[in-house]
């Protein structure tokens, strides 16, 4: 058996991970536009979870003062 027909079926040397590499270290202005929309979507999810939790507790307190009277 022919242990480097193994080795090359596990890693493949036809530079794919290379191009991969290259494509993520374009410039400086694709990881600020990246950094930017993480950001900004970080942002978004935490207001709509204080949304949502003014919405939970406006309707608990409207079912409180329903009951309470």
């Amino acid at each position: 058996m022919n242990r480097n027909i193994a080795a090359e079926s596990a890693y493949p040397s036809d530079g794919r991970s290379l191009r991969v590499d290259a494509s993520l270290s374009v410039g400086s202005a694709g990881v600020a536009d990246r950094r930017l929309t993480r950001r900004s979507a970080l942002m978004l999810t935490l207001l709509l979870s204080l949304g949502l939790w003014a919405a939970i507790w406006a309707a608990v307190a409207s079912l409180a003062s329903m009951v309470l009277g």
